[in-house]
C-alpha cells in the first residue's frame, strides 16, 4: 500500500521502519497532558481547580475523592527547641 493509506495499509514493521528511517508513517504523538498532577499534590484538596481534581482523578487516579485534612500547626509553640520537640511532619 502506498503512503496515503500507511495507517490501515502498512504492516507494523514497515510503519517501525519507514517511521524511523524515513520520518514517515509515523503515529502522531498524543497531546501533552493539560494539567501536571504532580504539582501540589500535597495540597490538592484545597489548591487544584475542580477541572485539575477531575482529570487528574480520572487519568492517573490522584486527587479523587476528598482529601485528608491538611494538619496545621502552630510554629511559635516550642520553637526554642524546634529540633528536638517538634514532630517529624511539623518540622
Amino acid at each position: 500500500a502506498g503512503y496515503a493509506n500507511w495507517q490501515a495499509g502498512w504492516s507494523e514493521p514497515k510503519k517501525q521502519w519507514c517511521c524511523t528511517k524515513m520520518g514517515r508513517g509515523c503515529m502522531p504523538k498524543p497531546p501533552p497532558d493539560p494539567f501536571n498532577c504532580a504539582v501540589n499534590f500535597l495540597t490538592w484538596g484545597t489548591t487544584w481547580t475542580a477541572a485539575k481534581k477531575a482529570w487528574c482523578c480520572k487519568i492517573h487516579g490522584k486527587g479523587c475523592g476528598t482529601p485528608a485534612p491538611v494538619p496545621t500547626y502552630d510554629c511559635n509553640a516550642g520553637f526554642a527547641n524546634w529540633q528536638a520537640g517538634w514532630s517529624e511532619p511539623k518540622k
